[in-house]
C-alpha cells in the first residue's frame, strides 16, 4: 500500500482542520483532493452492488485498504468505511448493510464471528476493541470519542476546531460473546464483560460485569445468563 493511501484520511482530515481555522488550502491539495474525488463514483458503484459479485468485489477491495481483512468476511451493501489503514476484521465476520466505521481518529479491532447489524455506528476516535463472537444489533452506536461539558469549551459538533472543542476519547472494549442489542448507545471508556447481553434500546455509561443482562437508560443489571459452552470454531 503506497504512502498516499495510508496518510489519505490523515491528509483529509487537517486540510478539514484548517478550513475550520480560516486557513488557505494549498494548490497541491487541492488537486490530490479532486484527483482522488475522480474515483467516488465508481466507490459508490461497487459498495452499493449486491449478490455474491458485490460481496468478492468489495473483498478484494478491503482487503486492500484495511488494516487487515480475514477470509470470509462478509462487507455488506451500503456500508461506510473512513479511515480504513485503522481498521481490522477478523474472518468469518459480518459487516452489516449500512453500518459506519469510522476509523479517522483512532484504531477499531473486530474479531472472528462477529456480526454487526445493519445501520450501527461504530466510531474508533479513542480505540474500540470487539471480542471474537460478539453481536451487536441493528442501529446500536458505539462512541469512543464523544463532545462532554468541561473546561468552559463548546461542545457543538465537528465545525469547532480541536482546540475549542470540550471533548471526551476513551476506549470501548466489547468482551467474547457479548452481546449488544438493537438501538443501544454505547459510551466512551466503556469494558462490556464477557458475555454480557445489553437490552435493546439501552444507555451504557459504566463498566458491565461477565455474563450479566443489563437494560434501562441508564443501564442497570437485570439478571445473568449461563456461560457459553459450546467449543470456539
Amino acid at each position: 500500500m503506497g504512502k498516499f493511501e495510508v496518510n489519505k484520511s490523515q491528509h483529509e482530515r487537517e486540510l478539514f482542520e484548517a478550513m475550520l481555522e480560516g486557513k488557505p488550502i494549498p494548490f497541491l491539495s487541492s488537486v490530490r483532493l479532486a484527483f482522488g474525488s475522480l474515483f467516488d463514483p465508481f466507490r459508490m458503484f461497487f459498495i452499493n452492488m449486491p449478490g455474491p459479485i458485490g460481496y468478492k468485489s468489495r473483498q478484494i477491495y478491503y482487503k486492500r485498504k484495511l488494516k487487515s481483512l480475514g477470509n470470509n468476511t462478509l462487507i455488506d451493501v451500503g456500508v461506510i468505511i473512513t479511515g480504513p489503514e485503522n481498521i481490522s476484521i477478523g474472518e468469518y465476520t459480518w459487516i452489516d448493510s449500512f453500518v459506519r466505521l469510522e476509523g479517522v481518529l483512532g484504531e477499531i479491532k473486530i474479531g472472528r464471528r462477529v456480526h454487526i447489524a445493519s445501520g450501527c455506528i461504530l466510531g474508533g476516535g479513542g480505540g474500540l476493541e470487539i471480542h471474537d463472537y460478539v453481536g451487536i444489533g441493528a442501529g446500536a452506536k458505539i462512541y469512543t470519542n464523544s463532545e462532554a461539558p468541561k473546561n468552559g469549551k463548546r461542545m457543538s459538533g465537528p465545525m469547532i476546531p480541536w482546540r475549542y472543542k470540550a471533548y471526551i476519547r476513551e476506549p470501548v472494549i466489547i468482551e467474547k460473546d457479548a452481546v449488544v442489542g438493537a438501538n443501544a448507545v454505547v459510551l466512551p471508556g466503556v469494558r462490556i464483560g464477557e458475555g454480557a447481553v445489553v437490552g435493546a434500546n439501552s444507555l451504557v455509561a459504566n463498566d458491565i460485569t461477565p455474563w450479566s443482562i443489563v437494560i434501562g437508560v441508564p443501564a442497570r443489571i437485570a439478571g445473568t445468563r449461563e456461560r457459553v459452552t459450546v467449543p470456539d470454531i
